[in-house]
């Protein structure tokens, strides 16, 4: 367990806390450097750092980014802001993150801007809808944000309407408290908000909040709210700072997974909290209403809040779901193993890890399924900055090395790719998720944990599924259904009866011929089969005995010459594993992940190990300035 010390660290923790602490709990931001308002989020990509504490979500062929904060370049400073607009990115064009466009929609007056919120889908209407979550931003005029359920109606060219929901929507959106930091879901008609913190009081200074412990789920149709309560062996349904997805393609409804994040203490002593270990996953099955827990099997990631979730259905009828990046609540060189992608596949419960070096920590990101097995990462503050400006601000003060923040993983490969294409509609697995399915089948290593699990999982609906980001859950597929076959209408019996058994016997003659014809295939298939098997056999052989060959030539590993072969050998494979800086490349031999320690060189369980991984003296190769005023310009 983490002990906080100071009030500073709580506020990188869980920033929002310092609004309701005094003021010397929270460095105000410089004067000479912040300006006195919002800023339209699409910032120039010349100027721009970071963006951070944003919400993401897919609809109609579009990725929308609302809220959020953002630092860039003005002149020779660095200015830190929360964005007034909803951006969107379109998805019909292919385009790399240095091109990508951000089209910008402006709020009207009195929609809100938050940090930490969330975004719910309808795709049954084509609405989104905002202000159920989130905290106002500490950045800018630190301006409150009025209260709220907003809807906004994409026109498909990057603009739409917004319309206020207070006077028709459920009471709970303007007469609670708005929740904030908890994990968010959409689908099947219904918006979703687990855990999370919420607020009382009527001064900054008299502000009092605690973590929930319930899932709220909005009804679209109906616009009513039902909040209930969750009762969890892993966390009591108290979870903050990370990620739920909606999965439409197993059970009657489709389901709820949750994975890692915080366990908030279910008191006022914020030193109860601890992060979620990711080894079990929790399962809400929407059409029985009823949670689970469920153990999952391979590499699971480090316990981390912050991270990115996204998933994707393949063509294998199978499930995968991205988690990127996220942080220990540990800044510094510590943080950089959290520079990690793992994939949890459905209905395995088993992890696999990506195979690349970590150098870029983030956390605070989103990111979002967009087809073909391609998903977008947005965002994400520094984790390795930690002072000598306020620890809130620092984060944001270095160039995103992901042009833009903006980045594409491919589940294909398993990878970072530099370009995302429009035209990919369906994807493989990768040989490494592959491999477990044809080794365990299609179930978690260890089984279900009870039989009502299994038979959720038991009920697949993968017919026609768009492998991005959805909402709606698909026609379930119905392998025994029959042919369409027609019944005979009375009023067509005109015909004398030869001609009723015309089909019958043209029917015959046509599937004699296809029998021998089918007959004849075969016999030459069987022939070219042990031709090509025999020659494949003779090959194996002479590639044998040329090796027995080349050993017997090599002289023995004791004597100078094979002791120089072998020198050689390391050497050149040394040579093949040179770090280069800059890029995510595959681990040398299929290892080298840093130990996961904190700055004291503790372990996760708690125990003192070895020196937390260093990077390279030149590993920062993005490295802005932390320049604060003209002096200090070049």
């Amino acid at each position: 367990m983490v002990r906080r010390s100071t009030p500073l660290l709580c506020c990188v923790i869980q920033p929002w806390i310092c609004q309701a602490a005094s003021i010397t709990t929270l460095p105000k931001a410089d004067e000479s450097i912040v300006l006195p308002r919002q800023v339209n989020g699409a910032v120039s990509s010349s100027t721009f750092l970071r963006r951070a504490y944003q919400s993401s979500a897919v609809l109609n062929g579009r990725v929308y980014i609302d809220g959020g904060e953002v630092s860039y370049y003005s002149g020779t400073d660095i200015t830190f802001q929360y964005s007034n607009s909803l951006l969107s990115i379109d998805l019909s064009q292919d385009w790399t993150p240095d091109s990508v466009r951000f089209d910008s929609t402006s709020k009207p007056s009195g929609a809100a801007n938050l940090a930490g919120g969330g975004i719910w889908v309808d795709e049954t209407d084509g609405v989104l809808y905002t202000g159920f979550a989130g905290t106002k931003s500490n950045f800018g005029d630190n301006a409150n944000q009025p209260q709220g359920l907003w809807s906004f109606k994409p026109d498909g060219h990057g603009s739409g309407t917004w319309q206020n929901l207070n006077s028709t929507a459920d009471k709970t959106f303007t007469e609670n408290p708005r929740p904030y930091k908890g994990k968010t879901a959409s689908g099947n008609g219904i918006g979703y908000f687990l855990g999370g913190y919420e607020r009382w009081g009527t001064n900054e200074s008299d502000l009092t909040e605690a973590p929930m412990r319930s899932l709220l789920a909005y009804d679209f149709a109906s616009k009513k709210v039902t909040n209930t309560s969750v009762s969890l062996a892993s966390t009591q349904g108290s979870e903050q700072f990370g990620s739920m997805l909606y999965v439409p393609n197993f059970g009657k409804k489709g389901i709820l997974v949750s994975v890692g994040g915080l366990i908030a203490a279910l008191n006022t002593d914020y030193d109860d909290a601890k992060l979620v270990s990711l080894d079990t996953a929790r399962i809400f099955d929407i059409d029985s209403s009823a949670w689970f827990e469920q153990s999952t099997s391979g590499t699971s990631p480090a316990p981390r809040q912050e991270y990115c979730m996204a998933g994707v259905a393949s063509d294998n009828q199978t499930y995968e779901i991205l988690i990127y990046a996220g942080w220990g609540r540990h800044l510094g060189s510590s943080s950089v193993p959290f520079d990690d992608a793992y994939v949890l596949t459905l209905p395995g419960f088993y992890w696999t890890k990506a195979p690349y070096t970590a150098r870029n920590p983030r956390h605070s990101l989103s990111c979002n399924g967009v087809g073909g097995g391609q998903i977008i990462t947005i965002g994400g503050v520094d984790t390795t900055r930690e002072g000598p400006v306020s620890l809130y601000k620092g984060v944001f003060t270095t160039t995103d090395p992901f042009p833009q923040g903006i980045a594409v993983f491919d589940l294909a490969t398993l990878k970072f790719t530099n370009t995302y294409k429009a035209n990919r509609t369906s994807y493989s697995p990768a040989f490494a998720i592959q491999s477990y399915y044809n080794d365990k089948g299609r179930k978690p290593e260890a089984g279900f944990t009870n039989s009502q699990l299994e038979s959720v999982f038991a009920n697949q609906n993968f017919k026609a599924t768009n492998n991005s980001d959805a909402s709606t859950p698909p026609t379930p597929s119905d392998s025994s259904s029959p042919s369409p076959s027609g019944s005979k209408d009375p009023s067509s019996n005109t015909g004398s009866k030869s001609s009723s058994n015309a089909g019958p016997i043209a029917g015959g003659v046509v599937g004699g011929v296809a029998a021998i014809t089918a007959g004849i295939a075969l016999g030459y298939f069987l022939a070219r089969r042990r031709t090509k098997k025999k020659g494949l056999l003779e090959n194996e052989e002479q590639q044998v005995q040329q090796q027995q060959q080349q050993q017997q030539q090599q002289p023995p590993p004791e004597s100078p010459q094979g002791q120089q072969q072998q020198q050689q050998h390391q050497q050149q494979q040394v040579q093949e594993i040179k770090w280069q800086p800059g890029g995510y490349e595959p681990y040398p031999s299929g290892g080298g992940e840093a130990r996961y320690t904190d700055d004291n060189g503790y372990n996760s369980v708690g125990n003192q190990g070895p020196p937390v991984h260093e990077l390279p003296p030149h590993q920062v190769v993005y490295e802005m300035p932390e320049r604060r005023n003209v002096s200090e310009m070049p």
